[in-house]
């Protein structure tokens, strides 16, 4: 069993980040994982600007993911944050009368020479860990439904349901045919007072 161990993004671990977005050009033909951040309105300005865009959130800590790390590499993570911070795609919900979640847990990415290693499973335990300590609330994934279904592991960039299920996530809707919207409640990290006898 490989150990992971996961830190957040922010601009300590930036660096990391770097490495492994530049390893897989950017990911998704150099998104920077910046997709969800962006309004339809705004995609034109960042046109070829996604690292520093990325950098920009990161350093104003409107960026969150939880890294996986295999010793001193990033071997992959998962975007989360308040859908203040990942306006995009949320038309869904209208449809569904849902009413929005505290985090949205919407893509994951997993290093090429890393799959199937249990990677993002790590990276949504992990998300999930931080949220907590942030205070906890709805949190809800986009998964793919794989039951019968062949899927090449570079396309399940949302995750899986059985991935989802197994952390506590149940189904809440249904967007198209195969994309979920699961959800499950976070609760957030007690803070304990330590009195003086």
């Amino acid at each position: 069993m490989v150990k992971f161990s996961v830190q957040e993004l922010g601009p300590q671990t930036w660096p990391d980040f770097v490495r492994i977005m530049e390893k897989h050009n950017g990911v998704w033909g150099g998104c920077w994982c910046v997709s969800y951040h962006l309004k339809r309105a705004e995609e034109s300005k960042w046109t070829g600007r996604h690292r520093e865009l990325k950098q920009i959130l990161v350093q104003a800590d409107q960026s969150h993911a939880a890294l996986v790390y295999s010793g001193t590499d990033v071997v992959g993570w998962c975007q989360f944050g308040q859908p203040i911070e990942l306006p995009a795609r949320m038309t869904g919900y209208g449809k569904l009368g849902l009413v929005l979640p505290d985090w949205r847990v919407p893509c994951f990415f997993v290093d090429r020479d890393r799959r199937k290693e249990g990677v993002a499973d790590a990276a949504l335990k992990g998300a999930l860990r931080i949220i907590a300590a942030k205070g906890g609330g709805t949190v809800d994934g986009y998964p793919i439904a794989t039951k019968g279904k062949p899927y090449s592991s570079s396309f399940l960039w949302g995750g899986t349901d059985s991935m989802f299920t197994e952390a506590g996530f149940r189904p809440v809707g249904r967007l198209g045919t195969s994309k979920l919207v699961m959800r499950k409640a976070v609760r957030g990290l007690q803070k304990t007072k330590h009195s003086r006898a």
